[in-house]
Formats: structure tokens, C-alpha cells, sequence
């Protein structure tokens, strides 16, 4: 969504934020199956990349996964499909020019672009003189499907008081830009990244307390586990609670919309693409979870059946498209009244 915003200001208007919403993961054409393409790895593998690779990790990281993930490749097929994988993804770098540098890069022979930058991969060791340097004026990535992405990330992190888009959340003053410069870029970047997923989380958990208080769905928060969260909810009540969550996600991601300037907001990303109800926690409701103690399973063993993954229709056609209860009026109340 950062992505779109910096680019036309629309949903699925860059090629990543497109994959997100058309791809599917049957056809091969999601993010993580197109990656897992590009450098001739398992699925399963490529989610590492993909994770390491927005959260900040270079393509030194990348390199040593592939090490890890493939034995058998050379020192330079390992180089090579790494420098393969960025360029397809994050792109590759231009660094922007003030007047004298485009002049002195012409000098000696390299490309000036129509915005006054050069390729990264033309800055000459000659060109790197110090004093030349700071001839320069900034850097961006280009050409690659997350290219908006990353530099909407850079140019948050290097703004004079970095802070998440849509809560106003500030990085600690250690890591502010007239404290440490340029360093400290890959963190500052995570930071960016998993302060708004704690945004995302803290605007879902208030929504789904409105939620559940108004309409006398009796249950609470169980746990948050990554991009994961678990509630305990009375048996009767699983399905008000389903649609409840699936409300929420909507008005988060709408907040997430709004305040980036966005007016849209595709059905893909409203709602959950499954609410998970189920008696025990465990990864996906049809494992029956055989272990060494458990060797016949949750249902033969314990008597546990499967649960339940449903989407957003399935929940309204549960619930008859309403959230009130059949057991009372649902009279309205003010929230936390002792």
C-alpha cells in the first residue's frame, strides 16, 4: 500500500501490490511462487527471501540462504541468482546528480538520465572520490516489482523525524537521522515495516473491543502471534465473533486507506481471506496433529474434530448477515460502564 500510494495513489497500481491482489498461489502466479521461479527454489524457501528482503536484508543475505537452501550451486550461481532475485524485485539503484555532478559524469563518459541520475552500476571508482560525492542528491531504486515500495520505505526513514504513515508512531530518538545519518538503514526500514504491522494490530484489537462490547459477543483477546490473533469466545457465539473480526480487518484496513490518501479499497484486501474457529490452536484446522505422544491424533486420540476456516460469505450467510443476537435487543450501552 506504501507502494501505490508513492506511485499513482491507487490499489494494484505497481507490480507488487498487483501480484498481491490477482495472484494465486494455484496458477503460480503469486509473490512467493513467482520468486521461488525466478531463482529455481521451493515455495517454501522463497517466503524467507521475500520476508528478509522487505524487512531490509540485502542481497548478501540473500546469497547466504542460497548457500543454506542449495549445496550443490557454485560461489557464482549463487551470486548470480541473487543479483537475478533484487533486480526483479527491489530493482536496481540510480543515484541522483546536482548540476555540477551530471556535468563532471558527462565528462567522463557516463550515462546522465532525464531526472539528472546516473546507474549505480556507473559510479566508477573515479567517480566515488569523496569530494565528488557530494555532488550527489539522493538515490532510488528502479525497474523492479517493489521498487516503489522500498523507496517510499528510504524516504521515511531518512526524513528528519521518521515515523509510521498511519498512528504517528516516532523511531527512538538513537536512531533519528540528525543522530546517525545514513547508518543504521536496514533497521531503521524494519522499523518502518513492523511498527505499522503493531499499528495494524493496535487499530484491529480497539475495533474487535467496540465490536464484541456493543454487541454482547461474550469473549477476549487470547493471544497475538505474528500476523496471527486468537480469541476465546463462548461456543454460541463463534460466529458473531467471526464476523466481528472480519468487520474489523475492514475498518483497519479502510483507516490504513484514509490516511494515506486513498479512496479505494479492493475486496481482496476488506476482509480476511479465512477466520479460523476451532477448539484447540493449532496452524490449520484439518490437521489432526499426530505426534510421539499422540500417535493417533487430536480426533481419534482425544475426540477432538476439526474446526472450521471460514470466509467472509460463509460468516454472513452463519450469522444471517448481522451481527445482533437472537438472545437479546443488543440495546446500546456505554463501553467499559462499570
Amino acid at each position: 500500500i506504501l507502494g501505490d500510494k508513492h506511485f499513482a495513489g491507487l490499489h494494484g497500481c505497481t507490480a507488487f501490490s498487483w501480484m498481491n491482489l490477482q495472484g494465486n498461489k494455484s496458477e503460480g502466479t503469486d509473490l512467493h511462487s513467482k520468486t521461488a521461479e525466478t531463482i529455481g527454489i521451493s515455495r517454501d524457501h522463497a517466503k524467507v527471501f521475500n520476508y528478509g528482503r522487505m524487512y531490509g536484508a540485502g542481497r548478501s543475505f540473500a546469497e547466504l540462504l542460497l548457500k543454506q537452501f542449495n549445496p550443490s550451486l557454485t560461489e557464482l550461481e549463487i551470486k548470480e541468482k541473487a543479483l537475478s532475485l533484487y533486480n526483479t524485485t527491489k530493482g536496481r539503484r540510480r543515484i541522483i546528480l546536482s548540476k555540477r555532478g551530471q556535468e563532471n559524469a558527462e565528462k567522463i563518459g557516463l550515462k546522465v538520465w532525464k531526472d539528472g541520475s546516473i546507474d549505480q552500476s556507473d559510479w566508477s571508482d573515479k567517480f566515488k572520490d569523496v569530494k565528488v560525492r557530494m555532488m550527489t542528491r539522493g538515490r532510488y531504486w528502479y525497474g523492479g516489482t517493489e521498487s516503489y515500495m522500498f523507496n517510499k520505505l528510504e524516504s521515511i526513514a531518512r526524513s528528519e523525524n521518521p515515523s509510521t504513515p498511519v498512528l504517528g508512531c516516532m523511531i527512538s530518538q538513537a536512531l533519528e537521522p540528525k543522530n546517525v545519518g545514513t547508518d543504521f538503514m536496514t533497521s531503521r526500514i524494519n522499523w518502518i515495516v513492523q511498527s505499522s504491522a503493531v499499528d495494524y494490530l493496535h487499530l484491529l484489537l480497539v475495533s474487535m473491543r467496540w465490536l464484541m462490547d456493543t454487541y454482547h459477543i461474550n469473549g477476549r483477546l487470547c493471544i497475538s502471534i505474528h500476523d496471527e490473533i486468537r480469541y476465546l469466545v463462548e461456543s454460541h457465539d463463534r460466529y458473531r465473533a467471526a464476523l466481528a473480526l472480519q468487520i474489523s480487518n475492514l475498518f483497519t484496513r479502510a483507516m490504513f486507506a484514509h490516511q494515506l490518501g486513498m479512496n479505494d479499497l479492493p475486496l481482496g484486501v476488506a476482509f480476511f481471506s479465512a477466520v479460523d474457529i476451532d477448539k484447540v490452536l493449532r496452524k490449520e484446522v484439518t490437521m489432526d496433529c499426530k505426534t510421539p505422544s499422540n500417535p493417533q491424533g487430536l480426533k481419534e486420540g482425544l475426540g477432538i474434530d476439526y474446526g472450521e476456516a471460514l470466509d467472509i460469505f460463509d460468516i454472513l450467510e452463519k450469522t444471517s448477515e448481522n451481527l445482533k443476537s437472537e438472545r437479546n435487543n443488543n440495546k446500546d450501552y456505554k463501553l467499559y460502564e462499570n
